[in-house]
């Protein structure tokens, strides 16, 4: 990941749902990295203070965004478990 202009898509209390965040932004091929996740597991009550960060390159800024904006459909999700227990 080139460092040189990164930019904050998104701050989470927890390093828990900033991990899911990272992983959703790599499995569509975004790059990113996440900043402050260690002080956030050390020093869990200061995670207004230190936020863990989500960080992208500047030019995937506007994808990561629209990825993580993306609503989650439950409705799909509960249909495609059910097709996929099914199968033998």
């Amino acid at each position: 990941m080139d460092s040189s202009k990164l930019v904050v898509v998104r701050s989470y209390a927890t390093t828990g749902e900033a991990v899911i965040g990272q992983t959703l932004l790599e499995s569509n091929g975004v790059p990113c990295e996440l900043l402050n996740e260690l002080s956030s597991d050390v020093l869990p009550v200061q995670s207004e203070l230190l936020p863990v960060r989500l960080v992208v390159n500047e030019v995937d800024a506007r994808r990561a965004e629209e990825i993580l904006s993306a609503a989650f459909d439950q409705e799909e999700f509960d249909k495609e478990s059910v097709k996929r227990r099914r199968k033998p």
